[in-house]
């Protein structure tokens, strides 16, 4: 194959990848982004679509360049560093594949589903139709993302799929939106029981208690975990691979998600999202058994990093597709954490206590703001998932008014307070492995990574380290 690569002066690739990048969300626009960055980081976008796969082995294991580059580019991150997370990303991945000698059209688009050879040819399908739909063309993106057909392989591969799609949608880039699109068409699916048409269609109707309404998440997780195919559910070490675990999980998610209802409000949306976002990051922070060293767990991290784009999604969305996409998150979550072992929650005070609301004028006028301590160190990480997982946070941070937004029930029970910095600094000061050196290595150096494993199983805990 031949040499795809650009020079770094090659500012042609933009135009060659049409690519655009729109202004971040008010909300995380922050010092340092300017419209040198910008541009280099709609070059370095464009170069990627250009030059690389959308997985970088054969095991479907997917790109994260662009995810990796515009979350330190969305944090503040100067040009130098925009090019060395691309210089660094560039050396695992595989390169664009020549497309195959098929047309895809709306009547066949479907045929090639879960073909890799095809990438190419969807993008290439994606893009006339984003093109033809002129300034509409976010409506029928989504309309193809909600596709009865191609929602279940969006919601696949711990959220890969979303999150791409979700970078189109927040930087408004319609080539890195037709990328999602045909990383989706591609894609195998994770759960097709649970969201098979009919089966979806009954877990966003819901399941209504004698009061007439739902269960709250908290409650849900304990109920999960008391479930008698939670208790009874083998050990496995490698539980993701397992098809009578994953088959269980998806059952039991399938179940439980289900009792959690979505009003079709706006303001029910955003309750009900703020309840989200709390259980999943109380989740990922509070489940380190008492007397072990602190873990952070590879699943249950892509689900902080996908839900920092249901607010994104939310905005392009009628009410009922807003409520559709978070039962879909919801039941991703849920399985999530059944796969797992439906761990017990740890929440201890430092994780509970009262986060500081930091305001985005907050931190561009207050340079001893402890969030900029952790941007910086998150920019600088060269683990590729670490700033998205603080990215995420802070949105937590920016809307840690959850108590205000959903009112409590007596048998509604709430998650307590997040405290989104101590969560964010855990995480900048664990992982400190990196993604582009060799694992082997780094372990004899006593280098943290992302935990994976069966969590809520004993034997789990049996061989792990204590403090």
């Amino acid at each position: 194959m031949a040499d795809n690569t650009h020079d770094n002066a090659d500012y042609s690739v933009i135009n060659k990848a049409k690519m655009t990048l729109g202004h971040a969300p008010a909300g995380l626009y922050l010092p340092g982004i300017d419209e040198t960055t910008r541009k280099e980081a709609v070059r370095l976008c464009a170069r990627d679509y250009l030059e690389h796969h959308v997985f970088f082995n054969d095991r479907g294991f997917h790109n994260h360049l662009n995810h990796h580059l515009l979350s330190v580019f969305s944090l503040g991150a100067p040009a130098k560093r925009l090019q060395e997370v691309f210089d660094l990303n560039k050396e695992i991945l595989l390169p664009s594949h020549s497309p195959m000698d098929v047309d895809i059209t709306t009547e066949n688009f479907t045929e090639y589903f879960s073909n890799e050879r095809c990438y190419p040819n969807y993008v290439s399908f994606f893009q006339r139709e984003l093109d033809a739909a002129g300034d509409n063309w976010k409506t029928v993106a989504c309309d193809y993302f909600f596709d009865p057909r191609v929602f279940p392989l969006g919601m696949s591969g711990i959220f890969h799929p979303f999150i791409q799609f979700g970078y189109g949608l927040e930087f408004e880039s319609k080539t890195i939106v037709a990328t999602a699109l045909a990383q989706t068409c591609v894609h195998s699916s994770t759960f097709k029981a649970m969201f098979s048409e009919h089966v979806f269609a009954d877990i966003c109707t819901g399941e209504l208690d004698d009061d007439n309404h739902g269960q709250s998440l908290m409650q849900i997780l304990d109920k999960m975990r008391q479930d008698p195919p939670s208790i009874n559910m083998e050990f496995s070490t490698v539980p993701s691979s397992n098809s009578s675990i994953t088959d269980a999980a998806e059952r039991l998610a399938t179940k439980y998600s289900k009792l959690w209802s979505v009003p079709t409000t706006k303001e029910g949306v955003s309750a009900k999202y703020h309840e989200l976002l709390s259980v999943v990051a109380l989740v990922y922070g509070s489940i380190t058994r008492p007397g072990y060293k602190l873990l952070l767990h590879f699943a249950v991290m892509h689900c902080v990093t996908s839900a920092y784009f249901l607010p994104i999604y939310l905005d392009c969305l009628s009410i009922e597709r807003q409520v559709q996409i978070l039962k879909a998150h919801c039941a991703v979550v849920l399985a999530t954490f059944a796969v797992h072992g439906s761990p017990e929650l740890y929440i201890t005070p430092e994780i509970s206590s009262k986060d500081t609301h930091c305001a985005v004028s907050d931190i561009q006028n207050n340079v001893n703001n402890q969030w900029l301590d952790v941007f910086s160190e998150a920019i600088a990480s060269n683990d590729m998932h670490v700033p998205k997982v603080v990215r995420a946070l802070w949105r937590g941070s920016l809307l840690d008014s959850f108590p205000s937004k959903l009112s409590s029930d007596n048998d509604y029970r709430l998650p307590p307070p997040v405290n989104w910095l101590y969560l964010a600094r855990i995480t900048v000061d664990t992982i400190d492995f990196s993604s582009f050196r060799d694992p082997q290595e780094q372990t004899k150096e006593g280098k943290r990574f992302w935990t994976f494993g069966m969590v809520g199983h004993d034997k789990f805990w049996d061989t792990y380290p204590k403090e």
